[in-house]
C-alpha cells in the first residue's frame, strides 16, 4: 500500500512536487531579489522628492522683489513700452 503520510494534505503535496509542476520557493520574500528590485523604484523617487523639497526650502528663490524694487522695475517697463 502506497499511502501518503497523514500530515501531508493534497495542497501540501503539490507545494513539494518536484515534477513538471511549479515548485514554490520556500525562502521568505525579504531574502529574494525581485521584491527589493520593485520596492527600489518608489523608494528612490521618495528620496529624490524629499531631497528636492529640502533644496527648495533651504535655498529660497532670490527673484522675489520687495515693494520698492517692484515699483522701480514697473516704471522701467512702462518707459520701455511707451518708447517706439
Amino acid at each position: 500500500m502506497n499511502q501518503a503520510p497523514s500530515n501531508q494534505t493534497p495542497n501540501n503535496q503539490a507545494a513539494h512536487n518536484t515534477g513538471n509542476a511549479t515548485r514554490r520557493d520556500e525562502t521568505p520574500w525579504y531574502k529574494q531579489f525581485w521584491p527589493w528590485f520593485i520596492i527600489a523604484f518608489p523608494a528612490t523617487s521618495v528620496i529624490v522628492s524629499l531631497t528636492i523639497l529640502w533644496l527648495a526650502i533651504s535655498h529660497p528663490d532670490s527673484s522675489v522683489l520687495d515693494d520698492s524694487e517692484y515699483r522701480a522695475l514697473r516704471s522701467e517697463l512702462k518707459a520701455q513700452q511707451t518708447t517706439p
